[in-house]
Order: structure tokens, then sequence, then C-alpha cells
């Protein structure tokens, strides 16, 4: 902010040198009441249950804070009222940022000062006191503008800082992941056919065993991990080379009646009891019916982990205004609160087996048909993932 800037802005408030002189015959009058007024204005601040917090964090003693006032109180009948009277006062809106000052506490102190000042030239009885408090209040208001505004300025600034440091924060993130999932895809290709020709010659090994044999257990277990590896692989290459949808208009409750309908053969899902409500809904998204199907696979396989032996999950759907709702709910262990915050995180899990891309995927799967998906959940209290879709009426 600029002289000319501060000379049109006392134009505007009609702020001239009468006013100026007015103020300078104040002086000498109002400076013996200064001490007074600094003392009530820092108690009043004091007793404030939003202002002391603000007073105890800024770390400056009462004395310097007492000074500091006592001299800008006595700079607004002093003058003159120039260039170098506008930045000392623009400054002050700049600390008031600094220290977390709100804005409401400064316009109230403002209020405070200005009530007090008032009161004290009134009972000094003087000629043109009229004139002598519209001078005064005159320059509080010049003073508040120009507070306000570097206040706005630097707070202004320290979001926009904020911002560039969260953007560069989140740029060194993708970068990472980026990289993370090149090395993934790489690995993951490299793995799977090796992995499919393990499987086949162990496949063949086993069917050679005589009916009986001991090891046949053993041959199955090993296809077994074979088959997790392969998921493994698979998660890492759609994790790390995501396909876009191809979208179809379906019915969303059928759909999802299918897909439990094949996936209640899994290993682990047996032992599970799986409910089912409003499948019949009728409602209808746009759906890659391959990628609906691997979010379902994910969560049910989700909380099938989370469920010990007689655990219960429940798939329900509903059509809410301009969407379909499919929620998952399960009885299971439940996830702590910071578990939750980085539930969808890439890579973050808290099983002893797995890659933890899962719901990475699931979020990547829902978001790229335009959709939401979120997750609540406590300990010992279940889990539940809700997903919205938008639908085609």
């Amino acid at each position: 902010m600029n002289d000319s800037h501060f000379d049109q802005m006392k134009r505007l408030v009609g702020f001239g040198p009468a006013d100026a002189e007015q103020l300078g015959s104040l002086a000498d009058r109002v400076r013996p009441f200064l001490p007074e007024i600094a003392e009530y204005f820092w108690g009043r601040l004091e007793q404030d249950p939003a202002a002391r917090p603000v007073l105890q964090a800024a770390g400056w003693p009462r004395e310097r804070l007492r000074s500091t006032l006592l001299r800008w109180m006595d700079e607004l009948f002093e003058g003159p009222y120039d260039e170098e009277y506008c930045r000392r006062r623009a400054n002050i809106g700049r600390v008031h940022v600094r220290i977390q000052m709100p804005e409401h506490l400064m316009i109230a102190a403002m209020s405070i000062l200005r009530t007090e000042l008032s009161r004290r030239v009134r009972v000094l009885g003087l000629a043109e006191t009229g004139a002598k408090l519209n001078a005064v209040h005159k320059l509080l208001d010049l003073d508040l503008t120009l507070m306000l505004r570097t206040y706005h300025e630097e707070a202004g600034e320290r979001i926009r800082a904020a911002e560039r440091a969260q953007m560069q924060v989140r740029l060194a993130e993708s970068e990472h992941l980026a990289n993370v999932g090149q090395l993934a895809a790489t690995l993951a290709h490299e793995i799977k056919n090796p992995l499919a020709g393990i499987s086949g010659a162990i496949q063949v090994i086993g069917s050679s065993l005589p009916p009986g044999s001991p090891h046949k257990e053993v041959i199955g277990e090993v296809l077994s991990e074979i088959d997790r590896l392969d998921a493994t692989a698979r998660d890492l290459l759609i994790y790390a080379r995501p396909k876009p949808p191809l979208r179809k208009k379906r019915q969303v409750g059928p759909l999802l009646q299918d897909t439990l309908m094949l996936l209640r053969q899994e290993p682990a899902v047996h032992g599970l009891l799986i409910h089912c409500d409003g499948l019949e809904c009728a409602a209808e998204a746009l759906l890659d019916e391959t990628q609906f199907r691997q979010v379902v696979s994910n969560l049910l396989l989700n909380a099938a982990h989370a469920c010990e032996k007689g655990g219960e999950v429940t798939f329900r759907v509903s059509s809410q205004v301009g969407m379909v709702r499919v929620e998952v709910i399960d009885t299971g262990i439940g996830m702590p609160a910071d578990a939750v915050l980085h539930a969808f995180e890439p890579f973050y899990t808290t099983k002893a087996k797995g890659t933890g891309l899962g719901l990475s995927i699931c979020k990547w799967i829902v978001e790229s048909h335009g959709g939401k998906i979120r997750l609540e959940s406590e300990p010992d209290r279940g889990t539940t993932v809700t997903i919205e879709l938008p639908h085609k009426p």
C-alpha cells in the first residue's frame, strides 16, 4: 500500500489538515490518561475467553504489549499522517495474522479503544469537542482499514503458501507412487508367466500321484499359494495399469446378486453368513461389469478376512435421488481411527498378508465411474463401506 492510496483513503473519509490540527491539540491533554486506557484495554482482553489464549500463545510479556499499545495511541495524536505512518499501521495487520489473532477480535479491540478514547476526550470539556471526536473517529477508521487490508493480504498469502507446500507434497507423493507402480507392473509381469508354468507343472505332478498319497495335500497347499501370488500380481497390474471403464447400462441389484452367487464358492467366504437387502432394486447405472465385480469381490474378501467364522456380511442396495447406493456391512473386528484415515491409500494394509491395494483399486474404479466411496469403522463394531454411483432412471 503506497502513499497515494493512503491519501485517497483520507480523502474518502474526509480526513484533512484540520483534523490533524484537532488531534495535535489533544496530544498533551490525553497523554496522562493513556496508561489507564492501556491497563483497561489489556484487562478486558485477558478476561475474554477467546482473546486470552491468543495473547498467551503470542508469548509476549504484558509490559511489552502495554508499551506497544501506549506507543500506538500516542502516535494517534502526534502525526504526521504520512506514508511512514501508513506503513507502521498497516504492519499491525500482518502481526495479528502471525499471532493468529482472529479478525473479529481485532475489530472488537478497536471498538474498545474507540469507546475509551471518546469517553476521555468528552470529560475534558474542551472547546470544539465534537470536531475533536470526529477527527479521532476518522483516524481510527483509517487505522482499522489499513490493518484489515494487510490482515487479509497476509492471511491470503499464508493460505497460498500452505497450498503450494501441500501441492508439492502431493506431487512428490504422486511421482513416488508412479515409480512404485511402474516397478510393481514390471515385477507383476515378470512373475505371472513363471507362476503359470509352475502351476501347470505342480498340477501334472499332482495328477501323477497315486490316490490317497499324503503328498496330495501338500500339492493342494502349493497350488493355493500360487493362486494367492497370482492374485497379488493381478492386483499390482490393475493398480499400475488401470483401464478406463467400458460402461453399459445395468441394473445394479441383479448384477450384484449374480456376482455374489459366484463369490460364494471362494474358500475365504465359506462359513460367512451373507445377507442381501434390496437386490430387486431396479435402479440402473452405467457400469463396467468386470470392474464392478472386482469391487464387490475385494469388499467381500476384506469383510471375510475381518470376520471370524460365523461372521455376517450384509449387502444393501437402494435407490437415492440421482444415485444408486451400495452398502457393505460386516460384523468383523473393525478398524481404529488411524487405519480408517489411511484405508484407501495404496500399499496400506493392516493384514499380515496382502498388498494393501484392494481398497485403493475399489476407490479408483468407483471414482472412474463418477461415484464416491467411503468407509466407516470402529474397533469391535464392524465396518461399513458405502458406494454411491450416479444412475440412469
